[in-house]
Order: C-alpha cells, then structure tokens, then sequence
C-alpha cells in the first residue's frame, strides 16, 4: 500500500538527483540546515522529523481520517530499524563489514536477526534514544506507567524466528492496521532520500523518526493514551530494530 503512496521516492536516488528534484523553497531550507548545523548539530533531524510526520499523515489518511495506532506502529518500526541503519552505515565509513557492531542469530527458517550492546543502546540507552525520546514525549503529555524495557527486549529475542516475533502485544481494539514488518518494508526504502537529505549524519537517523514520534504522540494526547501509544511504539522498535531489511 505505502510503496504505491510513495512510489516516486526512490532509495536509489543520488543525492544531487535528489536536490535537483526539490522545490525551490525546499532547496533553500535544506542550504539552510546544512549552514546552521555547526550552531544546532540537531537542526537537520528537528526539521525532517516534520517533514517526514507530515508525509506519514497524507500517506495513511483515508476518509475517515488517520488511524493513530497505525501511525505510530508505522514510526515506531522506522525508528527501530534506523538504529541499526545507522550503525551499518557507521561501519561502512570506518571501512569496516556494516554487520560488524552486531551479533548475528541465525534461525531455523533461514533468516537472521541483529543483537549486541550498541543496538540495544540506540534504541534504548540514552536521552537521545528511541525510548529516550519517545518516553520523555509520552511522560510530557501525561503518561503514568511504562512498559518494562527489559521485559520488552527479552520478549524480542525470545519470540525471533517464530510467528510472534514482531507483533505489538496491544488490546484489540487499539491494534494496527498492519504489522510493523510491512509498514518497515514499504515505508523504509520510500523516506530514505527524504530522511539522508535532511540528515547525512547516518547517527541522527534514529533521532529524527523518535522526533517524528514525539510530534505523534503530542498530537494524538486527546485521542490515545499516551503510555499506550508509547508502549505501541516500542513494542515495535525493538523488534524492528533486529531484523534483516534484506531477507525480512
């Protein structure tokens, strides 16, 4: 569905084709961003973040609106997986095997999932994580409770290679529309050239989309609980952030 919605945004796409293809005004608030960044090193994911809420709530609009539970499922899946993106990428720049700050589980039906401690910090282990951001964001619009980050993390590497690896354990009636896998596999090559333009610093990948959630969950506060849309979101994240974009 989301790679019909976002089918002339290429993964491929160089970034000068990229460039040549922006409106004007875009053209000048990505110079903009790329000067300011010495002054705000986060000016580029601060900005993007709204870029990409924005395309996200066009994209999953329908008659009836956006289904939030499905908007944040959606973003918690992109933020998940970029931290591994981002530490691909960080290796490749060190010359290193992208795979190389991770342990590989390897599973019975031929796939493989991404472990380790410098995963497992993006996503959760500083203010500027995943759980950093979105937690503050979630507690900031009048969340009470918060699901137990250990529980989640082991309930991801307990459940890898069976049928409920990846599936948000939400009450019914506030389940997605899609599982994150799918939303992750259409969504993920579609924002890339979006998400690379706004921040070439592939360590600021995660940090936008958990800027995006952020904005998400502060828009939704009157709809959706917010410890429930958070716990969407991670229940997402984390097992997103493990798999294999190549073989999912």
């Amino acid at each position: 569905m989301f790679k019909k919605i976002f089918s002339k945004i290429s993964g491929d796409t160089p970034k000068e084709k990229i460039d040549e293809q922006l409106s004007p005004g875009t053209a000048a608030l990505i110079r903009t961003i790329r000067e300011k960044s010495k002054e705000d090193p986060l000016l580029g994911a601060k900005l993007g973040s709204k870029e990409i809420f924005q395309r996200l709530l066009n994209g999953m609009k329908s008659e009836k609106g956006v289904h939030i539970e499905s908007l944040l499922c959606a973003l918690g899946a992109l933020a998940g997986y970029a931290c591994q993106a981002n530490l691909r990428a960080q290796a490749q720049l060190k010359g290193l095997p992208e795979t190389a700050a991770f342990q590989i589980v390897n599973t019975t039906n031929g796939k493989q999932y991404f472990f380790g401690d410098p995963l497992n910090n993006a996503v959760a282990g500083s203010q500027y994580s995943v759980w950093g951001l979105a937690g503050g964001a979630a507690q900031h619009a009048g969340a009470k409770e918060f699901p137990d980050i250990n529980e989640l993390f082991s309930h991801a590497a307990s459940t890898v290679g069976g049928d409920q690896f990846g599936i948000p354990r939400i009450p019914e009636n506030h389940k997605a529309g899609d599982t994150p896998i799918n939303y992750l596999k259409a969504l993920w090559p579609a924002m890339l050239p979006t998400v690379k333009l706004f921040c070439p610093t592939p360590v600021d990948w995660p940090i936008l989309y958990s800027l995006a959630i952020q904005e998400a969950i502060d828009t939704a506060k009157n709809v959706i609980d917010p410890a429930l849309a958070f716990k969407i979101v991670m229940e997402s994240a984390i097992p997103m952030s493990k798999v294999d974009l190549a073989n999912p």
